[in-house]
């Protein structure tokens, strides 16, 4: 599947701050099964952002602006081309008492930041039969037929500094709850898995969506087979891979600090749509954030006023 991607991040102040660093992880990796055709990112107020990777590979934007600014944009378009699953995770033979020690899972099996070892969660294991299972594939096949049925999405319950034992108390969350509770029990049962950020694409959306979260788990004959434990699902080509950790903490899609006595909200708007190859995002209109900044803070009604009165000109110039 081709798919286009846009998604747009608007930080938003109470007041003129002076500085922002912010980290923004919004470029789909390239892997087997997911190809990479395109990718433009646009910053309003304009800036140079600098890429680098982290330790797992996971492609990173860095940028600072330094001038007077009530608001950040950031804007990405992506073109993507996903395959069907390989193979189903329910399926997996590969014994859990016979996965072997390795160096490079050895993080993917330990508990910390929100994926948290309880007894909560050492109750929900033995209530779905965890402990029973011999195989990979039967964990991940008692996850995806009991998990719902425990856990309700319910968007608003918790935040993105929750813990899977915050999620397990209000028996509610999203799928990044979701997914901290599916690492949890896996690494109980000793299968190495770690936490992915995307996408994932929804046919008819209604409303712009924001990013989505599933999981990994590794087995030495097949390595990292995808789960999305939210719809109880393998993980196909309408879900496109960003970036993967030990859990949410190592991927946020923003982070960042400002210098300044303000509030900040952020509004994030995802929209995913099936393309055709000859669609080339570059051949559209080139990705421009205007966003004004300032040496000195300005009065922000003045600054919002003279904002209005440009904009207004414009359209009458486009009329």
């Amino acid at each position: 599947m081709l798919l286009g991607i846009e998604h747009h991040l608007r930080f938003e102040y109470s007041a003129f701050v002076r500085e922002s660093h912010i980290e923004i992880r919004v470029e789909p990796r390239v892997l087997p099964g997911q190809a990479l055709h395109d990718f433009d990112l646009a910053i309003g107020p304009h800036a140079q952002p600098s890429r680098h990777e982290d330790w797992l590979g996971n492609s990173m934007h860095w940028f600072s602006i330094t001038d007077y600014h009530d608001r950040v944009e950031v804007a990405c378009r992506s073109l993507v081309e996903t395959s069907p699953p390989e193979i189903d995770p329910q399926t997996l033979e590969a014994a859990i008492d016979g996965l072997p020690d390795r160096r490079d899972t050895w993080d993917f099996l330990q508990f910390g930041g929100p994926v948290v070892r309880s007894e909560r969660l050492s109750l929900l294991s033995e209530e779905l039969e965890l402990p029973a299972c011999e195989t990979v594939g039967e964990v991940i096949g008692r996850l995806a037929g009991s998990l719902k049925g425990r856990i309700a999405y319910r968007p608003l319950v918790t935040h993105a500094h929750s813990t899977s034992d915050d999620a397990l108390e209000a028996e509610a969350g999203v799928c990044q709850d979701f997914a901290h509770i599916a690492l949890g029990l896996l690494r109980l049962r000793g299968v190495p898995c770690r936490y992915v950020n995307g996408y994932l694409h929804v046919e008819n959306a209604s409303r712009p969506s924001e990013s989505h979260a599933w999981i990994e788990v590794w087995t030495p004959q097949h390595g990292w087979i995808g789960f999305d434990p939210t719809h109880a699902c393998s993980v196909g080509e309408r879900h496109v891979v960003i970036a993967y950790g030990r859990s949410y903490v190592d991927v946020p899609p923003n982070r960042g600090i400002f210098r300044g006595a303000a509030e900040e909200s952020l509004t994030v708007e995802v929209r995913t749509s099936p393309m055709q190859r000859r669609e080339r995002h570059q051949a559209g209109a080139p990705l421009i954030m205007d966003v004004p900044v300032f040496a000195e803070p300005p009065d922000r009604v003045a600054a919002h006023e003279q904002r209005g009165d440009e904009a207004a000109a414009q359209q009458q110039q486009q009329q």
